[in-house]
């Protein structure tokens, strides 16, 4: 049974494969169902294989794919508590994405490029967090790369959306180089490339040599997550369809960095100085993206200062010392990220393309499958008393405080202050898209019925998801 890991990766690769090779040949619907069906088959072979997670994970060796002298590297994979919980998440999101992408993409007749490149998209992605040894690691995270580069630019015939592809794809090879240097590292001090021998052999090394090589895994991380001083790719990669800014944001690319750390906490938590960086990028990124959110005009824009804000939250958890918390807002973000940009698309759509938020107005009214969802959304963004949002940021700032060193109370300070800027341009947000009277823009045609409910589900897990980690005070 165990061999069937290695179909979770692989069904969206096939899928996608397809698609590439043969998908103008092919009837739309079929290419269509394809893309889908990859990757829900992939949820719910990781519902199926769930077992193989408890204890210390499960472990496949699928081929050797290098060996030459002491370097060994096979095609291995670990599915264990920590990757579990992400593939499933990965899979189940990125499906209701592919749905909603279906019904945003129905007029554009490149539709198998878009299809292929998304399954290939989750496929990376997967690699990323089923791999048990940092080359695999690596492939899936350029795999990211690459994909982010040619979705951003899909509409690459107008030149704004070829250079946003471009410049996300530079500045995160930019960060990339220290990621290689750390791998290479790694292999030069312990022999392999082995994730938990690399974690269990960290302890043996002097102190100066743990904190660099856990800096260099940190810049490695900012780049993916456009964190700072990595983060100008992100609101640009708006120029792609909005299926792929859900994508990127909730369920992909940015959220890769943070797995990374804490699929090597055991190695950065060695190193005060790494923690304490790891907390301060984060924070200070949280802060001035909510800051930079706040002067947006364009709905994807805010959006996308967000989740480089809210990720901010994701690294001030690993810094303060919970990989619990940032995995934990890590998939409450997901759930109300993809749905708010995919309401978004919503919006976009039925305005004929309008982004500027002041042109728009009136909308909870016209367009009330719409705007309840992207309540739902709203209100866990903001971190609404009881939401999944409030949850899982509560746990980040209480662990932040709980150091009482006068460095973390501040950090812990500007998250709360962070928090409070947040809630302002969310409602900032709704209040100019969805209140009032409308202003230039005018609702212009039906939207597809896929673009509506996949919102739904998304509302649901967003609103309850705290419940799946609450507070020891709330009976967790």
């Amino acid at each position: 049974m165990k061999s069937l890991l290695f179909l979770i990766p692989l069904l969206p690769l096939l899928c996608g494969g397809i698609n590439a090779l043969w998908g103008r040949r092919l009837p739309r619907r079929l290419a269509e169902s394809l893309a889908v069906g990859g990757v829900a088959a992939s949820f719910g072979l990781t519902l199926l294989l769930w077992p193989l997670s408890q204890g210390e994970g499960t472990r496949v060796t699928f081929f050797t794919w290098l060996h030459s002298g002491t370097l060994h590297v096979a095609f291995d994979m670990l599915f264990d508590r920590l990757a579990a919980p992400m593939t499933l998440m990965v899979t189940g999101v990125s499906t209701l994405i592919h749905l909603y992408a279906v019904g945003y993409m129905e007029e554009d007749e490149d539709y198998a490029r878009f299809f292929s490149l998304l399954n290939l998209f989750v496929f990376a992605m997967l690699t990323i967090t089923l791999a048990d040894n940092l080359l695999l690691l690596f492939l899936g995270w350029e795999g990211v790369g690459f994909c982010s580069y040619a979705l951003i630019g899909f509409w690459y015939r107008e030149e704004e959306n070829a250079l946003a592809g471009r410049k996300a794809f530079l500045v995160t090879r930019a960060a990339d180089v220290f990621l290689g240097i750390a791998i290479l590292w790694c292999f030069r001090l312990f022999g392999t490339l082995s994730i938990d021998a690399v974690n269990a052999g960290a302890a043996s090394l002097p102190q100066g040599t743990v904190t660099l090589l856990a800096l260099c895994l940190l810049a490695g991380a900012c780049g993916k997550s456009a964190q700072f001083p990595f983060m100008s790719w992100l609101p640009d990669a708006m120029a792609g369809p909005t299926p792929v800014s859900a994508l990127i944001h909730a369920a992909t690319m940015v959220t890769a960095g943070v797995y990374l750390l804490c699929r090597l906490f055991p190695l950065v938590s060695l190193s005060p100085v790494a923690m304490a960086a790891i907390a301060g990028v984060g924070a200070f990124t949280a802060f001035y993206a909510a800051t930079c959110a706040l002067g947006q005009t364009e709905i994807k824009r805010v959006l996308a200062y967000s989740t480089m804000s809210q990720v901010g939250y994701m690294f001030l958890a690993v810094g303060a010392g919970t990989v619990a918390g940032a995995m934990f807002h890590l998939f409450v973000h997901a759930f109300f990220k993809a749905l708010l940009f995919m309401g978004a698309g919503c919006v976009i759509h039925m305005l004929d393309d309008e982004r500027n938020i002041f042109h728009m107005g009136g909308l909870a009214r016209r367009a009330p499958a719409v705007f309840w969802p992207f309540l739902a959304g709203a209100l866990c963004l903001a971190g609404a008393p009881l939401t999944g949002g409030f949850f899982s940021k509560e746990g980040i700032l209480m662990a932040s405080f709980a150091d009482r060193t006068p460095y973390y109370v501040f950090l812990w300070g500007l998250g709360l202050f962070t928090a409070l800027l947040t809630a302002l341009y969310t409602f900032r947000l709704v209040y100019l898209v969805f209140a009032g009277e409308p202003r230039q823009a005018r609702p212009q045609g039906h939207l597809p019925s896929l673009m509506i409910w996949t919102m739904f589900p998304l509302a649901a897990a967003a609103l309850v998801g705290g419940l799946l980690h609450p507070p020891p005070a709330w009976g967790g």
